[in-house]
């Protein structure tokens, strides 16, 4: 046993462990932030699943970005014939249509982000601690997930000239999940499994290959802060709702004890019942008047924060429709960040890495010419944000200079179909119209109406691939209709 990269990588824990003694220390260590705050110091894969699933704000930081990362799916294409499937293609197909490759992906990226990973395990013939080495399609009968906690190393491989250096030889399987539902012993239901039997996925990987970061740790102050804020202010708003009431009792007054009890009776029967009204006898009642507490600003203070350090705009986090225009360019970085995950995690940590062992292992067969990986498009935009976005690219054409064509707006901006040839060579088609209106519109934009003896106005505007249009207006600047003008030879 090579003990002397076993101590390095001790080393390499206990400073880790180190480091998260030092956060919140400030005047030298004499005032402790997370002790007086009350933030919990270390934290461990089932404090993360249980604010997962109790904290609707933490529920859906976990879940975002895996959502909109593997939403559609994607095809795996080995080349450009679209008429015709290569039989890489037609195999991998068959499988996915099986065992639901891309939402296992969706669910595992999601169990790596509670945690610091999350395991997929390839269900085939053999002792589960025992290398797979082969299989066939029919053979692999199911892609089970493993969070971390339900899939801890059980070895690792610490010889430092091994490629596999500091990573997991063998892992201890179990559910957790099933064992707190049911009277099975844990231990009973635990296997030990090969490394090789499993496709590890870690999000957010930094010091090493193995644990990548929980997506709840950098928030998990606030989060607690979150729930101070809400609960303490729903608990303020139960209080101060009803702001109690003082019953003055003349001192002059006596009451027997009959009456004493019967006032009781009717105080409490306004208080817990629907009776409104009150019958006294030498009282005085008083209101105790007191403001509900209003706690939005804190509330919205520690929201913003919490986008910052994930990473997702408010819009996406609360699905608000306040602030547009900033919420707007906040979605455009966003859904470009989830581009960008996808080409720097989905693709090579997740799902080539798969594949590559799906090939490997016999499952599917060796594309000739390779493969690539062509997810599906992001729709990002409403019908209203469509429509917005196609209004400005037409207003790049104002002024009589085409800047995009119609085809270019209609299939980058609203999702349409091109229009064909003939459509577009259609002497008169209601597009023309439309971007003929737009284009006299700047071009008359001093223009006053005449009298209702004047000549109607015409216009020549070059059209896009129709040539030029005389473009027929009558005196009040109406668009009539378009004419072909024939180019002078």
């Amino acid at each position: 046993m090579n003990f002397k990269a076993l101590e390095t990588l001790a080393t390499s824990l206990v400073a880790r462990a180190r480091f998260a003694n030092v956060a919140g220390k400030t005047f030298g260590g004499d005032r402790d932030l997370y002790e007086a705050l009350g933030y919990a110091r270390v934290l461990n894969p089932a404090d993360y699943r249980a604010r997962f699933k109790r904290n609707a704000i933490a529920g859906r930081v976990v879940e975002s970005k895996p959502e909109d990362t593997w939403r559609g799916g994607a095809e795996l294409i080995e080349d450009d014939d679209v008429t015709t499937d290569t039989p890489f293609e037609t195999a991998f197909e068959e499988l996915n249509q099986r065992l639901k490759i891309w939402p296992t992906f969706k669910r595992a990226d999601t169990l790596a982000g509670i945690g610091h990973y999350s395991i997929i395990l390839l269900v085939a013939p053999g002792a589960l601690d025992t290398p797979l080495e082969s299989c066939t399609p029919e053979a692999l009968v199911q892609l089970s997930i493993f969070a971390e906690e339900d899939a801890t190393v059980a070895e690792w491989d610490i010889d430092a000239n091994s490629a596999r250096f500091g990573l997991p030889i063998f892992y201890n399987v179990k559910r957790t999940s099933m064992t707190s539902r049911t009277s099975i012993n844990s231990s009973n239901i635990a296997k030990k499994v090969h490394y090789s039997r499993v496709q590890h996925i870690a999000d957010g990987l930094l010091d090493d290959r193995v644990f990548g970061t929980p997506r709840l740790e950098r928030i998990w102050n606030l989060i607690d802060d979150l729930e101070k804020v809400t609960g303490g202010g729903a608990e303020a708003f139960w209080k101060r709702a009803d702001q109690g009431t003082q019953f003055d009792l003349d001192p002059t007054v006596n009451l027997e004890p009959a009456e004493i009890a019967a006032l009781e009776a009717e105080v409490d029967e306004y208080n817990h019942g629907l009776k409104r009204i009150l019958r006294t006898r030498g009282m005085k009642i008083n209101s105790l008047g007191s403001d509900v507490a209003n706690f939005s600003g804190s509330v919205d203070s520690i929201i913003a924060q919490i986008s910052a350090g994930t990473g997702i705009p408010q819009r996406v986090l609360m699905g608000s429709e306040q602030g547009r225009m900033a919420a707007d360019q906040d979605s455009v970085k966003y859904y470009r960040m989830i581009e960008s995950r996808r080409a720097d995690f989905a693709d090579p940590q997740v799902v080539r890495p798969f594949i590559d062992r799906l090939i490997e292992l016999g499952v599917l067969p060796e594309p000739p010419k390779g493969y690539d990986i062509r997810w599906s498009q992001i729709k990002t935009m409403d019908d209203d944000e469509k429509a917005t976005l196609a209004g400005k690219w037409v207003a790049l054409n104002q002024g009589g200079n085409i800047v995009v064509l119609p085809n270019e707006i209609r299939e980058q901006c609203l999702g349409l179909e091109p229009l064909t040839s003939e459509e577009l060579d259609s002497p008169t088609t209601d597009e023309d119209v439309v971007v003929a209106e737009r284009v006299m519109r700047a071009a008359m934009a001093e223009w006053h109406e005449p009298e209702a003896s004047a000549q109607p106005i015409n216009i020549t505007v070059q059209m896009p691939r129709t040539g030029n249009k005389k473009v027929i207006r009558d005196a009040h600047g109406v668009v009539v209709g378009l004419e072909h003008e024939e180019t002078p030879s």
